[in-house]
This record gives structure tokens, C-alpha cells and sequence, in this order.
């Protein structure tokens, strides 16, 4: 062996640190110990002796040959038998660097190299530990904040930003943005495709920003700009701008997908907060009041919107209460055949009789319900509870049908249809006895994904409604593609309580659409008797109004308060437009809605109708 120095010992600690993992190094290390020892095998072995890393054999060869425990000498198939000799390194608990010679055992000087260059790797892995745990914890505080996903500041980095920010004089703004319909692309095309749209997004954000600003990714779907030296009248503008650049289409999963977005604006000045935190909760405050307002609004935070933030975290914990204290009640308005009078359905609507005796209208607290996602499981009981209903009205009634209006949770919610089978199920109605009603603000939403969601439950036997139609703005090509068996024209249009020339025109073009279609009509907000003669004399199929009938308990809806002015029970079907006996595409129906008063649920809630026509 050649003599050997601290400057070969330096080398090889050199050379086993320049190593980027532990195997690698010790990888270095067996083959310059083999080498400046002349030995034919060397190796790594744990501290339970398992060969992690070998040279000059195969690593379960080796194992295999050294046993369990020390040995002099061992025999390798294809070696002549070979002088072990080993060291430990890290206490000897952490490893041992052996090696293993043919024809002699190594000897004083060789084994003392041995054991330095042991101990040299020992320092050498340590240390390659210590820089891969430094690489990590840098690696962690760069993910905490820069989103991996976008490559933005995350709300941790943000309100660094910010911080600096507010303690200049010069004033500041900030706008959260909330992006509008983007959990329908999440539940439709799955989660890589809304990573792929958050991206997206997050490039546009970027192109909308002057130099010095900074965008951010709060989390989930929402961002936020930090803009420098910017009052509020110049905020909104380029608040606007980001709303335009985010509604035109996005190319995701091989297919154009349309979103939008909603941004609450907050500044600081001289009379507003100069803390980060308390900046960015009156943007997010100002957002929600714009997602309130409807979709694509841009809203200034004020003072009061604080105190209407708090008032929905209580209607929110309230509304938790009340589902659970089961606080919620079904009341039910006719829906009258108009061609003799006759009662072809009801509609049920949803109430909240809080604790202290007052009753909520839908209004009160659906939007909120839809906002939180509690609407779900709301939804689920008002389904339940009315298939019990209309189970029991069906023993003597054979022919009735319920009809719930869903909202759009509901009908992206993938658990929907099979809960629609099994209310089914344990009420042992048949699917024919049930009509959803869904608003056409919520079909216009996604409409692809709306017909998917309509075919599977068509596909169950249940019939389909639009409701409120005529608010929505469907296209006709649209309204032959959907799986629907009737359409409810808002009562928007029944203006007046007289209908003028311009009322009947208007109602008279969606009725024989309705007929081409081979779609029955319902009219809501028959309020006079002049307009239900008017509505007859159209041939509108079905009405509903206070003036046919005015939501009751289902216990009195056929005695006393709440009985239809000019109709009986009756189970027979409607009549066709063709004059037979028989469905168009549905049939009459007993409409229940967990959803708040048509007029009062923004478009962008996807809740139907739940106060009543009338």
C-alpha cells in the first residue's frame, strides 16, 4: 500500500462532501477507501449491519456472506476468501465503512486509515444532513410564501408587503378578489383542471398590474393586489380592469372556460386602519358585499359593512342551530289547473321559526345557507320531509306529485341524484312523483355542465322544471337541449293587476314556445281575478298566486286558511295542448323549494323560489 498523508485524508473528505445525497457519498467514500487500500470489496453497512451501499459485489451478495455479525474473513462466490476489516463512524451506532482484501489482513497503519476515513465520512454525512435539512427548512419558508401552484406571494408575504406599506404616508389600497363560479369548473372538470385555471388566472392578474404592485394568493380561490401610492378612485379602474381580463374565456382541459370574478376595494388613508391585517379584512369584507351584489361588481368598503359582516357570522351559527334543533317547516301553495279549477299540485315552502317565535322567510336566510353550503344539507331534509308529505297525500291522492326546487349546490353536489333515489326509496314514491324545479340563472351558469347534471336525474324517472323562467336569458338552441319538462314564467311578468296589451303579448310568445316545445307552463303571481282569466284565456296550463291559493301547513292546506279559491283535490293529470289527456313532457306537480323569495335570491345563489307566488 503507498504511504498515506493528511493531504490524502483532506482529498478524500473533499471528495465525499462534494456528494449531493448520503448514498452518493458513501458511494466515494467505499470506492477511495478500496482504492488507497487496495482492497477487492467495500461497503456501507447500517448500524443493524445491512449493507447499504456496496463496491466490487453485489450489495445482497454481500450481505448474505458477512451474516450477522463481525467476522474475520468472508467468502464472496467468485473471490477467494477475503480479510475483513471494518470501522465505525457517528459512535459506531450510525454505520461502519468496511472493506475486504484478498491474500492478507490489512495491517496497524492501513486499519488506523481505515478508521479516519470512518470518521472523515461520519463528518461528511453529517454534514450533507445539515445542508440537506437547510435546503428544506429554505424550501418550506419559500413555500410559505410563494404559492407553488401560481408562483404569487402567499397572504404570509402579502402582509409583509403590506406592513411596510401602510407605514408610509403615501395612501394604499387593496383589492380581494374572489373568483365567481370557479368551484362548478373544480366539480365538473376535477381538481387538476382548476389548478390549471388558478394558474391562468394568476397570469392575467400579473399583465393587470403596473410595476410595484403586488399580487397574491390568499388561498383557494381568492387573490389580492397590493397597489402602491394609490387612492380609491384610482383603485377601481384597475379593479375593473382585472374583472374584465378574468371574464373573458379560459382555455382549460381542452375546452373554453368562462368565470369571473368579484373585488372588494379597501384604502388606507389618514381615517383608515394603518394595520396590514385590519386593510385586508375590510377588502375581504367589501368583497363579500360585492359577491351580495351580484357577479363582475367591484364594492368600496364603508364603516357599516363591518357590522352586516357580523350579523352573517350569527345568521350563519344560527342557521347551524336550527338544522340541527330542527327549527325548519314546510308550508305548501296549490299549484291550480286552470282549464277547469282543478288542484294539479302544490308547491312547499321552507320557513324558519326561530326560538323567539318569530318565522324567517326564505329570503331571511337562504342566501346565506347557499353561500356556506348548508343549503346541501338543508336541501337534503326539505327533500325527505316533502316525499313524506306527498307519500301520505298520495294514499288518498294518488296522483300528486312533488316538486323541489333545488339550488346550484345542489345540483353540483355529486351525492345529489343519489339522494334523490333514496328519499325514493323510503317514502316509496315513484320517480313520477317527483318534479325539481331549478331557476334558469343557475342552468345559464355552466349550461354543459347543468345538462349533464339534468340527464342523470332524468335518467331516474323524475320530471324537470324551470323555474323563474324569463330572468335567465336561455337561447332557444339551449332551452331544446335541456331535459326539462316544464317551464314556470316569473311573475315578473304578470305586472299588473289587469294585464295590459304588453303583458299578454309577452306571456303569450313563452306559452306557444312552451307548446312547440311540448313543455307544460306554469304561471306564477296570479294575484286577481283578471289575471286568471287573462292566463286562461292564453291556455297557460297551471297557475299560482294568492289568488288560487296562499301557502298553509300541509295539515290545513285542504281545510280552512290557505284553501284554493277555485279548485278541489284532484289527482287527474293536465291536459295536452293537443287536447289528450295525458303529459307533455312532465306532469303537474307539488313544488317544494328550500330556496329564498324568487325575486330576492341573486342570480348568482342558484336558489329557487321559496316565499310563494303570490
Amino acid at each position: 500500500m503507498n504511504h498515506w498523508s493528511t493531504h490524502q485524508l483532506t482529498e478524500f473528505f473533499a471528495a465525499v462532501c462534494e456528494a449531493r445525497d448520503e448514498r452518493l457519498a458513501a458511494m466515494v467514500a467505499i470506492e477511495r477507501a478500496s482504492e488507497v487500500l487496495e482492497t477487492e470489496v467495500g461497503a456501507v453497512l447500517s448500524g443493524d449491519r445491512r449493507v447499504e451501499v456496496a463496491w466490487g459485489v453485489r450489495g445482497d451478495v454481500l450481505e448474505d456472506a458477512l451474516g450477522s455479525g463481525p467476522a474475520a474473513t468472508v467468502e464472496v462466490p467468485g473471490l477467494d476468501e477475503l480479510f475483513v476489516a471494518e470501522a465505525g463512524f457517528g459512535g459506531g451506532d450510525h454505520g461502519r465503512l468496511m472493506v475486504a482484501r484478498a491474500g492478507e489482513a490489512l495491517g496497524p497503519e492501513e486499519r488506523q486509515l481505515l478508521q479516519a476515513m470512518a470518521q472523515t465520512l461520519g463528518l461528511a454525512l453529517a454534514n450533507i444532513r445539515l445542508l440537506q435539512a437547510e435546503r428544506r427548512a429554505l424550501e418550506s419558508l419559500r413555500e410559505a410564501r410563494h404559492d407553488s401552484l401560481t408562483g404569487l406571494p402567499t397572504r404570509v408575504l402579502f402582509l409583509e408587503k403590506l406592513e411596510e406599506t401602510v407605514r408610509e404616508p403615501a395612501p394604499a389600497s387593496v383589492l380581494f378578489i374572489d373568483l365567481d363560479r370557479f368551484k362548478a369548473v373544480n366539480d365538473s372538470l376535477g381538481h387538476r383542471a382548476g389548478d390549471e385555471l388558478l394558474g391562468l388566472v394568476a397570469a392575467r392578474i400579473r399583465h393587470c398590474l403596473r410595476p410595484g404592485d403586488v399580487g397574491a394568493r390568499i388561498g383557494g380561490d381568492e387573490f389580492a393586489v397590493l397597489l402602491h401610492d394609490t387612492a380609491t378612485d384610482e383603485a377601481v379602474p384597475i379593479a375593473e380592469r382585472l374583472i374584465d381580463a378574468v371574464r373573458r374565456p379560459f382555455r382549460v382541459a381542452g375546452r373554453d372556460v368562462f368565470i369571473g370574478a368579484s373585488i372588494g376595494v379597501a384604502t388606507r388613508t389618514d381615517t383608515a386602519p394603518a394595520d396590514a391585517g385590519d386593510l385586508l379584512g375590510n377588502a375581504d369584507v367589501a368583497m363579500y358585499q360585492a359577491k351580495t351584489d351580484g357577479p363582475g361588481k367591484v364594492v368600496v368598503f364603508a364603516p357599516h359593512m363591518h357590522a352586516e359582516a357580523l350579523a352573517r357570522l350569527t345568521l350563519n351559527a344560527d342557521l347551524q342551530r336550527a338544522l340541527a334543533g330542527d327549527e325548519f317547516r314546510l308550508q305548501y301553495q296549490p299549484l291550480i289547473r286552470l282549464a277547469d279549477g282543478a288542484m294539479a299540485g302544490v308547491e312547499a315552502l321552507v320557513r324558519w321559526d326561530k326560538p323567539d317565535g318569530v318565522r324567517a322567510l326564505p329570503a331571511d336566510f337562504l342566501p346565506m345557507a347557499e353561500e356556506t353550503g348548508l343549503v346541501i344539507d338543508l336541501g337534503r331534509w326539505v327533500l325527505h320531509r316533502a316525499g313524506e308529505q306527498a307519500a301520505r297525500w298520495r294514499r288518498t291522492m294518488p296522483g300528486l306529485v312533488v316538486s323541489v326546487n333545488v339550488s346550484g349546490r345542489q345540483l353540483a353536489d355529486p351525492g345529489f341524484a343519489p339522494d334523490v333515489r333514496g328519499m325514493l326509496a323510503d317514502c316509496g314514491l315513484p320517480p313520477s312523483a317527483v318534479t325539481l324545479e331549478l331557476t334558469e340563472s343557475v342552468l345559464m351558469n355552466d349550461p354543459a355542465t347543468a345538462i349533464a347534471h339534468l340527464a342523470e336525474l332524468k335518467a331516474i324517472g323524475v320530471g324537470l322544471s324551470i323555474d323563474d323562467f324569463g330572468t335567465g336569458y336561455s337561447s332557444l338552441s339551449l332551452l331544446q337541449r335541456l331535459p326539462v319538462d316544464e317551464l314556470k314564467i316569473d311573475r315578473s311578468f304578470m305586472g299588473h293587476a289587469s294585464p295590459t296589451v304588453e303583458d299578454v303579448a309577452v306571456i303569450r310568445a313563452v306559452v306557444e314556445l312552451a307548446r312547440t316545445l311540448r313543455l307544460r307552463t306554469v304561471i306564477e303571481g296570479v294575484e286577481t281575478a283578471a289575471q286568471l282569466t287573462a292566463m286562461r284565456r292564453l291556455g297557460c296550463d297551471l297557475g299560482q298566486g294568492y289568488h288560487l291559493g296562499r301557502p298553509a301547513d300541509p295539515e290545513r292546506l285542504f281545510a280552512g286558511a290557505g284553501r284554493p279559491r277555485h279548485a278541489t283535490p284532484n289527482s287527474s293529470f293536465i291536459t295536452s295542448a293537443t287536447g289528450e289527456s295525458g303529459r307533455l313532457r312532465g306532469t303537474p306537480s307539488t313544488s317544494t323549494s328550500t330556496a329564498s323569495s324568487k325575486k330576492a335570491t341573486s342570480p348568482a345563489s342558484g336558489a329557487a323560489s321559496g316565499s310563494g307566488s303570490g
